[in-house]
């Protein structure tokens, strides 16, 4: 399929996350098959600044193409000179976040927030639009809350969407109030796909393993699904995703070997990206994912956790996965 410009190999791509899709979780989504991958969310504010756009951690890897730029911002005109500074620095695809539902980024009055500001919305698509030739998306929610007056602000964007003609939209099936409780609404993301049947819409919430996301699309008659959560610690998702959508046989699960080679090899690449002292703290987040194709979930969690220098948890990976 295809988004934009940009050809796909499956409708099934990695979300932002901010503080987990950082370049060694979106390589090795790569690796397994993962057509597009997205930054964590970044700050408009940030591209505006041509000393910070020289450091690596906002700038894309040779290696990871294609990946798209994920931008948090409250005004229009900077989220669009933004995106053109972004495409600029080699990405490929920009996506503006309205979805965001982490409280410090409300109370700016970004992400989420702005699904109450439908018209601020679309012009912050038509500037971005304007400014840059890449593909270019949006990621929202199926409302701030759940009262009438958020349902209709929601429409609105989605109409908004439709009349911008913008490449992907995707939907979080929760509302910005609900954060990641309940359970995501799978049938509001069906209806924006039958009222616009001419928009990519991808959806989003809950997707943890290879059937869910088949199953969600077959039901909704949506053009792809996000997978967020369910990638943490779990890039054989993509391998699994990439076989079915070529109608193969679902590959072998890995071995407790072939685990802990995948897992040394996202430890390593964050030891080269990130300070000594904030590798390990940083890749403890991820232990929990790949934890849970062990025999022995807890106790191996519990040993990758207590680690507090490379050395520790390389040794307690190493003796957790008997290599």
């Amino acid at each position: 399929m295809k988004i934009g410009t940009l050809s796909l190999s499956m409708p099934f791509i990695q979300a932002a996350l901010a503080g987990y899709t950082d370049y060694p979780m979106r390589r090795l989504a790569h690796q397994f098959g993962c057509p597009l991958t997205f930054t964590g969310v970044m700050l408009d504010r940030i591209a505006l600044h041509p000393k910070a756009m020289r450091q690596q951690k906002f700038l894309p890897y040779p290696d990871e193409h294609p990946v798209a730029a994920q931008i948090l911002g409250d005004d229009p005109d900077i989220i669009a000179q933004a995106a053109a500074a972004f495409e600029r620095a080699g990405y490929d695809m920009i996506d503006l976040n309205f979805a965001c539902p982490v409280q410090k980024v409300l109370r700016r009055q970004r992400g989420g927030y702005l699904m109450r500001k439908p018209d601020l919305v679309r012009q912050a698509i038509r500037l971005t639009r304007d400014r840059v030739r890449c593909p270019v998306g949006i990621k929202i929610r199926i409302g701030f809350d759940h009262t009438e007056a958020s349902v209709e602000d929601f429409w609105r964007i989605c109409e908004y969407a439709a009349a911008e003609q913008i490449d992907l939209l995707v939907i979080h099936g929760r509302t910005v109030g609900q954060k990641y409780k309940g359970k995501a609404d799978w049938l509001r993301i069906a209806e924006v796909k039958r009222r616009f049947p001419a928009l990519t819409v991808f959806g989003s919430g809950d997707i943890f393993d290879a059937d869910t996301a088949f199953d969600r699309m077959t039901q909704t008659g949506i053009d792809g699904v996000i997978v967020a959560r369910g990638a943490v610690g779990n890039p054989w998702i993509f391998s699994e995703l990439l076989a079915r959508s070529q109608g193969k046989p679902a590959p072998v699960p890995p071995t407790l070997a072939e685990q802990a080679q995948v897992m040394l090899e996202h430890f390593e690449c964050v030891c080269q990206v990130a300070p000594a002292s904030k590798a390990v703290p940083y890749f403890r987040k991820f232990t929990a994912g790949y934890s849970k194709r062990h025999p022995e979930r807890k106790k191996t969690l519990l040993s990758l956790m207590a680690a507090r220098t490379r050395d520790q948890l390389i040794a307690a990976v190493k003796e957790a996965y008997g290599v």
